[in-house]
């Protein structure tokens, strides 16, 4: 275990080598400043932070009513073991939503997207299971009763995810094909970016031509903010839809509740196809097609499995 004057030894010579205008890490310091005024930019998008602060309002308050509301004498069967898989699995979601919403308020719209990404493949199958389509041990590549073998896990694994995505949004969704080829184009702009970062390097065009600074410290940009903006209400809603799934079966929440998912499961909506409404963009139709077809839940939805 270090001494005290070791660790004080280590902080010095890390102070000495990052010392700038005699200000020990003064570069980092300017870093922190441009993320401020990044979350003060992002201040102005008023309707998409109430939507986003109301959807946390009401998980939280979810959760709460889980660990009060749903005491043990009002269930009087056995929940399944799937619901103590399910509930972790959302509760990773929301938390990843949150933690990619603070890292493009702070100025890494990008990476945030990126991270997003993972959100829906999550969902996408959480939801496929929930309609039976699979199960859980099989999104996870376990076949129970078998020893774990690497490579079998994989395998079960990537065809399980195969044929969900066949079904939840591929040629066997059932969706219009309208909204296939739009998905598709969604799909592929997430690819962009989650292998090799293209959109992330597209900022560097006007350095490598020459024109600019290499960019490293956060400056908003509009477009790339709004492009985060828009996927987290997308899949944010998709989330949304799955909330009320943690009711146990035959135990519903209180009547206030069900009428706080119904105004924010609408005010998703409104948002989301608001890109085709008020902009023309196809997208917002898209995704409004995707989420009630194949995240068919509502306020009175309970656990199915």
């Amino acid at each position: 275990m270090a001494s005290d004057k070791d660790i004080a030894d280590f902080q010095e010579r890390l102070d000495a080598i990052s010392n700038l205008e005699g200000v020990p890490y003064k570069r980092a310091y300017l870093l922190f400043e441009e993320e401020r005024k990044h979350k003060e930019a992002v201040l102005q998008y008023k309707g998409y932070l109430a939507l986003s602060d109301a959807f946390k309002c009401f998980f939280l308050e979810t959760v709460e009513l889980i660990n009060t509301y749903t005491t043990r004498p009002k269930i009087d069967t056995p929940l399944s073991e799937f619901y103590s898989i399910f509930l972790p699995r959302l509760v990773h979601s929301f938390k990843s939503l949150c933690g990619a919403e603070r890292m493009a308020t702070c100025g890494y719209p990008h990476n945030a997207y990126s991270l997003i990404r993972n959100i829906f493949d999550d969902t996408l199958m959480t939801s496929a299971t929930l309609q039976k389509f699979t199960d859980f041990y099989s999104i996870e590549g376990v076949t129970p009763g078998e020893p774990i073998d690497i490579k079998s896990v994989k395998k079960l694994r990537k065809d399980t995810e195969y044929q969900m995505r066949e079904l939840m949004t591929g040629s066997k969704s059932g969706l219009s094909k309208e909204t296939y080829e739009e998905l598709k184009k969604w799909d592929d702009m997430f690819d962009f970016e989650v292998h090799g970062g293209r959109l992330s390097l597209a900022s560097a065009v006007d350095w490598m031509k020459g024109k600019d600074t290499l960019p490293v410290i956060p400056k908003f940009d509009e477009m790339e903010f709004g492009m985060f903006m828009n996927r987290f209400c997308e899949i944010g809603w998709m989330v949304h839809r799955l909330i009320p799934v943690l009711q146990p079966p035959n135990i519903l929440f209180p009547n206030d509740w069900a009428h706080k998912w119904q105004v924010l499961d609408e005010s998703f909506k409104v948002t989301v196809n608001s890109l085709t409404e008020q902009l023309g963009k196809k997208i917002g139709a898209t995704i409004v097609e995707l989420a009630e077809k194949k995240f068919p839940f509502n306020a009175q939805s309970t656990f199915p499995i």
